[in-house]
């Protein structure tokens, strides 16, 4: 999985990740190269641990504390980022195939009202 960036679509890695991962390969044109693998949405939310996870959780740490000026702001967004546990982290990361299976069966489409 690649997100598009203009050097990761080049000639040369689209053939090196078509001889690595075959049609298991989620990328941005790799479909057209390879006619195998599935193309990267253009923007996808469901896909986004910062969309799906952070914003939310650092809206709900930082907004009940009523930061007053952009000084507290910054210093509570800083202590909510350190409060979220390695775990929580990998948890999130761990649901990312579970959203991509989902994004599968809703043939590319958004699918956030489906809770995981």
């Amino acid at each position: 999985m690649q997100d598009g960036a203009r050097p990761h679509r080049t000639e040369q890695v689209f053939r090196f990740l078509d001889e690595y991962f075959g049609n298991r390969v989620i990328a941005l044109e790799y479909p057209k190269f390879t006619g195998a693998g599935m193309d990267w949405p253009p923007y996808s939310p469901d896909l986004t641990p910062c969309d799906y996870f952070l914003w939310g959780t650092l809206k709900e740490i930082v907004y009940p504390k009523h930061p007053a000026t952009l000084d507290e702001l910054e210093s509570a967004i800083c202590v909510a980022c350190e409060s979220i546990s390695v775990e929580t982290v990998r948890n999130v990361m761990a649901n990312f195939i579970l959203r991509l299976r989902h994004l599968c069966c809703a043939n590319g489409e958004h699918f956030e009202n489906i809770v995981m």
